[in-house]
C-alpha cells in the first residue's frame, strides 16, 4: 500500500484563518487559478505576521505589503508603535514543507542592507512612499529591526541560518539587539494562530489579610483572602482560571459536598477546616499606600492561575455573592511568583501541592503545554478534546474525545519490542499509560509511557484519526463477540469465540492499526472507503484470533490470556502467521 503523506492539520486551519480575514482584502496575481491562489495565501502570510504578532490591525497588515516589482525580497514593511520596523519575507508551501530558495533569502538579506544603508532608489514607489516614518524611527533612538522569514513549511537549514547571521552581525557591531532575524515556519505560524484565540493572561487586584512573604529564592505572599473576592475572580474568568491546574472543578463529589455544607452552615470555620488556595503567578507587585504591619495588603498580579485548590474555589463559586455579605468567609491564599524562577519550576510546584490530594496519574497531563496546543488546534477544527476532568464535560460524541480515552487507543499503535507492555496495559489498566518519571516505580516498563504515547512528533490530525479507528474497531470486535452463538459444539478445552473477541478487542486494534496505518491517513476524518476497509479488517483479523485462540491448549480463561505479555506475544505471532498465510494464498 502505497503511503499517503498527510498536509499537516495546522496548515489547513491556518488557510481558512488567511481566508476569513484576507480573502476579501487582498488579491492574489498570476497567470492560473493555482498560482494567484499560491501568492494570495503568500501575501496573507506576511499580513497574519503583522496583524498577529507586531499589533497592527487587519487593513494595516495588509497595507504594509510593498510586494512587487523592485521590491528587493521584501514583501511587506511596517513600523509598529514602539519604533520596531518589521521586514517581512513571506512564502507559501503547499506541502506544509521544505523551505524559501536559498537565492530568496540572499535576495531578502540585500534587500534588508540596501533599506538600512538608505539606498531607496532601488525599491519601488510603495516602499518609497514610507521613505519618511522608516527614517524616523530609525532616528527615533529607541528603534529595533525584526527582520522575519515567514513560509508555510518546515525548519531552515544552516545556510539560510548563515545568512540571517552575517546580517545581524553586520548592523549590530555598534547597537548590540538593533537588528533580530527570525524565521516562522510553519509551527511559529501555528503558535500565533492559537495565541490569537487564546484569552490573555489574567490580570487581578486582591487584598491578603495578615499576609507574609519570602523573597528568596523566589517570591511568594501568603495571607488571608474572603472568599467572596475568589467567587468574583471564577465569575470573571471561569475555566481560565485555572489553565494551570491539573484538574478542573469536579462538581458534586463527597469532598466538594463537605467543602459546600461548611460555607452554607459553618462560614467561621471554613478557613479552619480547608488547605487554602494556591496560585502561581508571573509578577506580584504590593500596591500604595502600605501597611508596615502587614495586617491589610494590597496586590496587583499578573498571569494569574489556581494551581492547586479548584475544587475550593468551584465550592465557594456555586453559593450567590450575596451569601458571603451575610456569612463572612475566608481562605487561606497562597501566591507563588514564577518571574525569577527556572523553566519548569511552576510545573514542579503544581505536581507537588497536588500530590498532597487523591489526583490520578491521567490529571497530571494537564500540566503539558502541548496538551493545551494539541486542544486548542483540534477545537478549530471542530473537534473537541477534554484533558482536564470538570463535572461540566460534555459527553464524548463522533466531535468529542479526551486524553484518557485516546491513550490506550494510542498504546495498540506501539510497535517496538515492548508493544506487549502497552497492549496489556490498554486492556487492564490504563492508568499506568501516563506513567512518568517521579510518579511511578523505577522499575515500572511503563515509567515513561506518557511521553512515549504523547510525543512531540505526534499531531492532532494523527491523535483525531487513532480514536476514530479505536473506536470503530473496538465497537465491532465486541459486536461480533456479541453475535456469537452458544458454544456448546466447542472441543473440550477450548475457549469460546465470545470471551476471546471480548478480551481480545485491543490485540485486535494493534494489529489494525499495524496492517493498515490508518492513523496517518490524509483526511481529518475518516472516509467512507476507510470505515468500509476496517470493518473488513475486524471481520477478518477477529475470524484469525478465534482461530489462533482455540487453536491451542491454555488452561486459563480468555481475560488472563490477553493480560499476560508472554500470551499475548505468542497468540499475536500466531494470528501474524495466519495472516501472512492468508495474503499469500489470495496472491497465488
Amino acid at each position: 500500500m502505497a503511503t499517503v503523506v498527510a498536509r499537516p492539520l495546522e496548515l489547513d486551519l491556518l488557510c481558512q484563518k488567511l481566508d476569513a480575514d484576507y480573502s476579501t482584502r487582498i488579491t492574489g496575481t498570476g497567470n492560473t487559478p493555482e498560482s494567484r491562489r499560491s501568492n494570495f495565501l503568500s501575501r496573507a502570510i506576511a499580513a497574519f505576521v503583522l496583524h498577529e504578532d507586531a499589533g497592527a490591525n487587519l487593513d494595516e497588515s495588509v497595507a504594509a505589503s510593498i510586494d512587487g516589482g523592485q521590491d528587493h525580497g521584501i514583501d511587506s514593511v511596517f513600523v509598529s508603535t514602539d519604533q520596531t520596523i518589521w521586514l517581512v519575507q513571506s512564502k507559501f508551501k503547499e506541502s506544509g514543507t521544505g523551505e524559501p530558495e536559498l537565492g530568496e533569502v540572499s535576495k531578502f538579506r540585500d534587500g534588508v542592507t540596501d533599506l538600512l544603508q538608505g539606498r531607496w532608489n532601488r525599491f519601488n514607489n510603495a516602499l518609497q512612499s514610507r521613505q519618511a516614518a522608516i527614517t524616523n524611527a530609525l532616528n527615533s533612538g529607541v528603534c529595533r529591526v525584526k527582520v522575519v522569514l515567514a513560509y508555510s513549511g518546515t525548519a531552515v537549514s544552516d545556510d539560510r541560518r548563515d545568512i540571517f547571521a552575517d546580517l545581524e552581525r553586520a548592523f549590530n557591531g555598534a547597537n548590540p539587539g538593533f537588528l533580530r532575524c527570525h524565521a516562522y515556519g510553519l509551527t511559529t505560524l501555528h503558535d500565533l494562530h492559537l495565541d490569537g484565540v487564546s484569552a490573555q493572561p489574567i490580570e487581578a487586584e486582591v487584598e491578603l489579610k495578615d499576609f507574609g512573604h519570602t523573597q528568596e529564592p523566589y517570591r511568594a505572599f501568603y495571607g488571608r483572602m474572603d472568599a467572596k473576592r475568589l467567587a468574583d475572580l471564577w465569575a470573571a474568568h471561569e475555566e481560565h482560571l485555572v489553565d494551570r491546574n491539573i484538574r478542573r472543578f469536579k462538581g458534586t463529589t463527597t469532598v466538594n459536598a463537605g467543602l459546600t455544607e461548611t460555607i452554607r452552615q459553618e462560614a467561621q470555620h471554613f478557613f479552619y477546616f480547608n488547605n487554602g488556595v494556591t496560585f502561581l503567578c508571573d509578577s506580584i507587585t504590593e500596591q500604595h499606600p502600605r501597611d508596615p504591619h502587614r495586617q491589610t495588603g494590597t496586590f496587583r498580579i499578573r498571569g494569574l492561575s489556581i494551581i492547586n485548590g479548584a475544587q475550593t474555589v468551584g465550592a465557594i463559586a456555586r453559593e450567590p455573592l450575596a451569601h458571603y455579605d451575610a456569612h463572612p468567609t475566608i481562605v487561606m491564599a497562597t501566591f507563588v511568583c514564577l518571574e525569577n524562577a527556572p523553566d519548569g519550576f511552576g510545573d514542579r510546584v503544581t505536581q507537588s501541592r497536588n500530590r498532597q490530594n487523591a489526583v490520578e496519574l491521567e490529571d497530571f497531563a494537564a500540566l503539558d503545554e502541548r496538551q493545551a496546543m494539541w486542544q486548542q488546534t483540534l477545537q478549530m477544527a471542530g473537534i473537541t478534546y477534554l484533558v482536564k476532568q470538570g463535572d461540566d464535560d460534555p459527553p464524548l460524541s463522533p466531535t468529542c474525545f479526551s486524553a484518557r480515552e485516546l491513550a490506550p487507543f494510542l498504546a495498540c499503535t506501539v510497535t517496538t519490542n515492548d508493544w506487549q507492555d502497552y497492549v496489556t496495559a490498554a486492556k487492564a489498566d490504563k492508568k499506568k499509560l501516563f506513567g512518568r518519571e517521579g510518579l511511578v516505580s523505577a522499575t515500572d516498563p511503563l515509567r515513561h509511557s506518557y511521553e512515549r504515547l504523547f510525543a512531540d512528533s505526534l499531531t492532532a490530525r494523527q491523535m483525531w484519526r487513532i480514536a476514530q479507528v479505536g473506536r470503530v474497531v473496538v465497537e465491532k470486535v465486541r459486536a461480533r463477540a456479541t453475535a456469537e452463538g452458544d458454544p456448546a459444539n466447542l472441543p473440550a478445552g477450548a475457549l469460546p469465540a465470545r470471551e476471546i473477541l471480548n478480551h481480545g478487542a485491543w490485540l485486535v486494534l494493534h494489529v489494525i492499526f499495524i496492517r493498515l496505518q490508518f492513523q496517518n491517513g490524509p483526511m481529518l476524518a475518516l472516509t467512507q472507503d476507510e470505515m468500509t476497509a476496517i470493518s473488513r479488517e475486524v471481520d477478518l483479523v477477529s475470524e484469525r484470533l478465534v482461530s489462533a485462540v482455540q487453536g491451542a491448549q491454555w488452561n486459563k480463561q480468555a481475560r488472563s490470556i490477553f493480560e499476560n505479555k508472554t500470551d499475548c506475544r505468542t497468540v499475536k505471532g500466531r494470528l501474524m502467521a495466519a495472516l501472512a498465510q492468508q495474503s499469500q494464498g489470495g496472491n497465488q
